[in-house]
């Protein structure tokens, strides 16, 4: 067989031209002779170019004298009236008044006069901020001084700052039933249409929360679209979203990495019931107060979806990212509407895992991985709520009553002693099996058992 022939690719090579209509300079050019052999400082080669240029070509033809002294008088004895009658005058520029056409006196407006610049220093260019700042000291009276000094006094003493605060709260109350005092501080056109009260939901402070991303891959949007193509007429949108809202998230750690398992419940009765729990408002009972035994708990099942790779961003400031929910008014209920926010404490990013070329890793991910948790929602004990108003009482200390140092030491001495059963021993009693089916008894109130995730999907 005869070998293939590579293609050959052949392009069309044109000669750009342009077209110039200028005519040919006045002037020939001029050619100088450039030094070659002897080597000569940059500085001395352009004095010697040009020497020799000023040389060989007559360019006094081109410059005007105007007199000896080139058109600036040095002398002072020739302005009359400057010696002889002290007339300072003299030796000033000529007061010609030269006439000023209408159609002129706009070049003479300045370019910044249309434009309030309110960074701009009133000070002269290229000064140092030392002398604008003394020289702004120093324009101040001491009146003015003493005054200043008095306000900021003023400001510091307690009765001032409480009065500060209350002016606050009045001047809130105010824009609440007034939305005309209302402003934008930069967008003077925009107008309010409502207006909400923002409070901390002090109620659910004993929670961190952090906000979760799909990022890439592993956008729901994409998952949800292709289940959606797949089950065509049977698909639930409202099961989809609820089995998204009550999903788990279980951390897997490891020194190579950090993963996210994703479990979902299926249910559609047992969600319904689920969500019902989680978004409920009434106030914690202890256990201990109630007769429900544990084993008579509703039992919800949450399967194994897929696992994820993680990468944990932390907030160095506590309130560097807040959560809001808008709770409307109930007819009849006598608490107003309010939106509440919760402080997120860091983002979560998740990304789509892909097997590693370790074995361990993949081995040790799917040993951590369990197929099903059996999650049982119960009311806490009365130690458990102690220890959930404490962590309240830093954001509301009126509703939520603190406990003592001393308390809490005695409390982490009775929790330490081990009691050793047939498993795996902790510190605090609790005895775990391993299992391919992992049991998680949930300890949080209902109200408190909110997903503590904010799903932003990329």
């Amino acid at each position: 067989m005869s070998k293939q022939q590579k293609p050959v690719r052949q392009d069309y090579i044109a000669k750009a031209r342009y077209l110039n209509n200028l005519p040919p300079p006045p002037l020939n050019p001029k050619f100088l002779k450039y030094n070659l052999t002897e080597h000569v400082l940059p500085e001395q080669e352009s004095e010697q170019l040009l020497s020799s240029l000023f040389r060989k070509e007559n360019f006094t033809q081109f410059i005007g004298q105007i007199d000896e002294e080139f058109g600036m008088p040095l002398n002072l004895l020739q302005n009359e009236g400057f010696l002889d009658g002290s007339n300072e005058a003299a030796i000033y520029a000529l007061n010609l008044t030269v006439p000023l056409h209408p159609k002129d006196r706009i070049l003479l407006r300045d370019a910044g006069i249309g434009r309030v610049n309110k960074s701009e220093p009133g000070v002269s260019f290229l000064r140092r901020t030392e002398y604008i700042a003394e020289n702004k000291a120093s324009n101040k009276t001491e009146e003015e001084a003493l005054a200043e000094k008095k306000d900021q006094k003023d400001l510091v003493d307690p009765d001032s700052q409480l009065a500060a605060v209350e002016e606050s709260f009045d001047h809130a109350q105010d824009t609440l039933q007034d939305l005309s005092k209302i402003k934008h501080p930069r967008r003077k056109n925009l107008r309010a249409v409502a207006a909400w009260p923002l409070l901390p939901d002090t109620s659910m402070m004993d929670i961190k929360y952090l906000a979760i991303k799909f990022s890439g891959s592993a956008s729901l949007f994409r998952e949800l679209q292709s289940t959606k193509r797949i089950q065509k007429d049977a698909y639930d949108e409202e099961l989809q979203k609820d089995s998204l809202a009550t999903a788990l998230y279980k951390p897997i750690t490891s020194e190579d990495g950090e993963w996210v398992s994703l479990y979902q419940a299926k249910d559609k009765q047992a969600l319904a019931s689920l969500k019902e729990k989680l978004q409920s408002t009434e106030r914690e009972q202890p256990l201990n107060l109630l007769d429900e035994e544990e084993e008579d708990l509703e039992e919800y099942l949450f399967a194994h979806h897929k696992n994820y790779d993680m990468v944990y961003h932390r907030y160095s400031k506590p309130d560097e990212e807040l959560a809001l929910r808008f709770v409307p008014e109930q007819p009849g209920s006598k608490k107003r509407r309010a939106a509440y926010y919760y402080p997120i404490s860091g983002r979560v990013e998740l990304k789509k895992h892909r097997a590693s070329t370790n074995t361990e890793i993949n081995r040790f991910l799917k040993d951590s991985t369990v197929d099903v948790i059996s999650l049982k929602i119960r009311e806490p004990n009365t130690s458990e709520l102690k220890r959930k108003d404490n962590i309240r009482s830093e954001y509301d200390p009126m509703e939520y009553e603190g406990e003592d140092e001393d308390e809490e030491e005695e409390e982490e001495e009775q929790t330490e002693e081990p009691t050793e059963q047939n498993g795996e021993v902790h510190a605090n009693g609790e005895v775990k099996e391993e299992s391919r089916e992992e049991s998680v008894t949930r300890s949080d109130a209902p109200s408190e058992a909110a997903s503590d995730e904010a799903i932003d999907d990329e």
